[in-house]
Order: C-alpha cells, then structure tokens, then sequence
C-alpha cells in the first residue's frame, strides 16, 4: 500500500494519521523482519492495555496470564462462547456489553497469542481479542462462508443492511435479489427493474464507532430448492499492548449468493451476496506484511436449462469476488460483483423475460489505530489508520 493511498484514507476518515515507510523504525522482536521467530517481546512494564481499549467496557480491559498458540485448525463460536474444534488450551470467551452501543461482544483475554494454522470463527456476537502481543502468521477467518456468517455477521436477508428479495414477474422472468450493504450500499439484482431486489443499505461510520458486522444478500423468488443467499462477513477486533504483526491473513469478507436453479415449467433468479464485516487493529505498533481483507461477495447467476453458478466469497485480497455464471440460454444471467475499493456491481440482466442474477455484496471496513504503522502487505478495502 503506497503513502499516498494511506494519506488519502486518512483524509477520507478525517483523523491524525501516519505512514512508517519500511526501515524508519525499529520492528520490535519476533516481528515480520525482525530477528526471531517467537512472539514479540514485551518491554518491562507492558503488563496491560496502555491506552482505552476501543469498544471495551473499563472492566474487561485487562490481559489474559496464559501464552496462546494456534498451531493447528480450530474453530471458535462466539455464541456458545467454546472453542468447538480442535484444541486451544488457555483461548476462553466471555460475554460483554460494547462500550458506546452496538452488538453484544465475544472477549477472549490472553497474554501472547500466535496464530500458525488456522483459527476460524463463527457466531452471533463480534469478537474481540485482548493481548500483550499478536503474531499472526496463518489465518484468522471470520469471513462469511457462503450462507453461513462470519462472527456478528447477518445470514441470508440479515442485518442492518440486508438485501432486499427478487420477486417473480412471470414464469421465467424473476429479479435477482439485492447485494448486502455496509460501507456503501450493496448492489440490486437484475432483471426487470421493476424496483425489488434492491440493495441494502450502507450504515454505521467509517471508523467503525460501533463495532459490528456485514449484511446478508437478498433471497429471490421459486419454489426450485434454491441455493440461500450469502451471509455477512464478521466482526473481529484485536488489541495488543506492544504489537500486532501480521505476515498471514485475516478475512471478514462476505459470503456469496446462490444461484438460480432450475425444475418443472420454471427457473429462477441469483441470489445477493452478503456485504463484508469488519476488521480493527489497535496497538502502539502494528505490522503488516500480509493481507486483511473485508471484501463483499458475488451475487449468484440466474438461471435457464442450467443452474446459475453461486457467487464467489469475499476474497482475501484485492480483487473483487466474482459473480456467479449465467445458467445460459434464453433466460440466464450473471451475478453481480463483490465490493472492494469499488463498489459492487449489478446482477445481470436479461433481454425480455429472464432471471436476473444476485447483486454484489458490499466491502466492509478495516480500521488501523496505532503510533506507528509499517504497511508493506494489502488492505482491502483501504483502511483508515488513526494515530495516536
């Protein structure tokens, strides 16, 4: 990510900002560059949050006394609040009201936590991770999977920025149903612009005063055992008290939609992908030489003598998801784009009667709270780094 696209997030986000170019300061130890390959190293006196802890009540802003290693798969759920597969010894979860509003949180106290494998996450509430440092060198998934939501995230026709549901105007000319929104708005599904399958609506801020996760895409019309709808992506907040690095990944993307199907005397319209979650950073020195990505999914293809092909989820990078392929023929349609840096796009139209294709699902957000910023990896969409 180059300065000037940093200064032009920081503009956008109307706070303090800074760029650290690679080798102006030092990288503490077990960083991305550094000299070891073990946690970072805690100055003496790094035994607790330095500053307020963003969405944290005052009671819950405390380090955990147990090392974390995720060294092989495992998931946690934020609403049994239980590591549900495989084995995290000294990872727990506790319930909190947020700080200012917003969702009811999951928070997990550690000292040092270290993701090697894969940590994938689920549930109702957001999570939020409270440490001395983390490194990061596998994946933290808390993306929508389809139409399984990430933690936080609205399933299918959820959340404050849901799509809205296609609608059937004749035996083969159905609307696709609308992206999910949140940073901006999600896209509408095609076909007949008869206003339905519209997009959902963007909310909340760009610095994430709330701390809460994506929206579902829109449903269409039948009765063909259609595929659902993609899910938001999650809500995943981590804090360290001397660093964050990441040469890994994490994803809050959206989950793609469905596409159309087809059986007797009729086939249907894509379904709308959800938008992506959100993703904040809050440490005196956060390294990035990974990826973060809080991308929207593709809406899913309407479709004709074929299915329609479901939507890509949420990409971990910087290429927007794909929309799922037209069934063909007559009366398919390609599904809409997912939302990164640029906005997603429409479901497919059809000429005359046909099945739109889902709308894209929405980006989220990635907000970087810090002193000091060494970006070389990739943010999408752009984040907003705020310093203090």
């Amino acid at each position: 990510m180059s300065s000037t696209t940093l200064s032009l997030a920081c503009a956008l986000a109307l706070t303090g900002c800074a760029f650290v170019p690679s080798g102006d300061a030092a990288r503490v130890d077990g960083a991305p560059g550094g000299d070891g390959a073990d946690p970072i190293d805690a100055p003496p006196g790094a035994d607790g949050p330095h500053e307020d802890v963003h969405h944290v009540a005052l009671a819950q802003e405390y380090l955990g006394d147990a090392d974390v290693e995720i060294a092989a798969a495992v998931t946690l759920d934020t609403t049994a609040l239980a590591v549900t597969a495989g084995s995290a010894p000294g990872l727990t979860l506790m319930q909190a009201p947020a700080e200012g509003g917003g969702p009811e949180l999951a928070i997990a106290h550690v000292r040092d936590l270290r993701i090697t494998a894969g940590l994938r996450v689920v549930g109702s509430r957001p999570l939020v991770i409270i440490a001395r440092s983390i490194t990061i060198a596998g994946e933290l998934d808390a993306g929508g999977h389809g139409s399984t939501p990430g933690p936080g995230g609205g399933g299918p026709g959820g959340g404050a920025g849901r799509g809205q549901d296609g609608q059937r105007h004749g035996t083969f000319n159905d609307t696709g149903g609308g992206g999910g929104g949140f940073a901006t708005a999600g896209a509408i599904g095609g076909n007949d612009g008869n206003g339905d399958g519209g997009g959902g609506a963007a909310y909340g801020d760009a610095m994430l005063t709330a701390l809460e996760g994506g929206s579902g895409g829109g449903s269409a019309d039948g009765d063909c055992s259609e595929s659902p709808a993609g899910a938001g992506g999650g809500a995943v907040q981590l804090y360290a008290a001397v660093a964050i690095a990441i040469t890994g990944t994490i994803n809050a993307g959206g989950g793609g939609g469905g596409g159309g199907h087809g059986c007797a005397f009729q086939y249907t319209a894509g379904r709308g992908g959800g938008s992506g979650g959100a993703i904040y950073l809050q440490a005196p020195q956060v390294v990035l030489d990974g990826t973060i990505a809080a991308n929207g999914g593709g809406g899913g293809g309407g479709a004709d003598f074929n299915d329609g092909g479901g939507g890509q989820d949420g990409a971990v990078g910087t290429t927007p998801a794909g929309g799922g392929g037209s069934g063909g023929g007559s009366y398919g349609a390609r599904g809409g784009d997912g939302g990164t840096d640029t906005a997603p796009t429409a479901g497919g139209d059809n000429d005359g009667d046909g099945n739109g294709g889902g709308g894209g699902g929405a980006a989220g957000r990635v907000v970087i709270r810090t002193r000091n910023a060494q970006l070389l990896g990739a943010a999408s969409p752009t984040a907003a780094v705020a310093t203090y």
